[in-house]
């Protein structure tokens, strides 16, 4: 092989590793946006479940509902709520794991960089994602802490109306204090919660280092 001929084949290896990188780099990248834009769905469908859920609840008082019919529909709804809480957390768990690999391979990649100012910039720039990203994370990792007592007071409902869904078994829990208080209560919360969550996803995703 000719020099000419060994320089332009040590430049298509070259260009052809950059390209790769670069291709590795975008999916690793897509992977944080796709997992960001699958919280924020589930976010919405949460929010929008625990609102039902939280009006069907309130109507179980109401001297007009009947009970064998509204009942079933709000066991359902609380399997819903059950099932968004689980998913939640493995979207926080998954984001977790899809910014750490993108951001491993940022760190080893950068370390190959030759041209000090440009390493360096590129550092910068990289710490400043992994603070953007571990701000949004924070936030969702409160998906355990927020959703668990609003879940569990729901299925504490459930397993109690089971056992006597009248209207004397209703009183008993709605009073102040009680369990249909507490879980309009800890429901509050979480819708809070959720919009600041999604306000914050809004944001993440607007930004260049998202």
């Amino acid at each position: 092989m000719t020099g000419k001929m060994a320089t332009c084949a040590w430049l298509a290896a070259v260009t052809a590793l950059m390209a790769g990188c670069a291709s590795t780099g975008i999916k690793r990248t897509e992977k944080v946006q796709s997992t960001v834009k699958e919280t924020r769905t589930e976010l919405a469908d949460a929010k929008k479940s625990i609102s039902e859920t939280l009006e069907t609840l309130n109507s179980l008082q109401l001297a007009g509902t009947t009970l064998s019919d509204t009942y079933p529909e709000f066991k359902k709804q609380v399997k819903a709520v059950t099932a968004d809480a689980k998913k939640l957390k493995e979207n926080s768990i998954a984001l977790q794991k899809a910014g750490q690999a993108k951001f491993e391979a940022w760190n080893a990649q950068l370390q190959e960089i030759q041209d000090e100012s440009l390493r360096q910039s590129s550092m910068k720039r990289m710490k400043e994602a992994q603070a953007e990203h571990e701000k949004l994370l924070s936030l969702i990792k409160q998906a355990e802490n927020v959703m668990d007592p609003f879940v569990s007071n729901l299925n504490d409902i459930v397993k109690y109306l089971d056992l006597d869904l009248s209207r004397e078994g209703i009183k008993s829990i709605s009073g102040l204090g009680g369990p249909i208080r507490k879980a309009n209560k800890s429901g509050q919360k979480v819708l809070e919660w959720i919009d600041e969550v999604t306000k914050e996803l809004a944001r993440y995703e607007s930004k260049p280092t998202s």
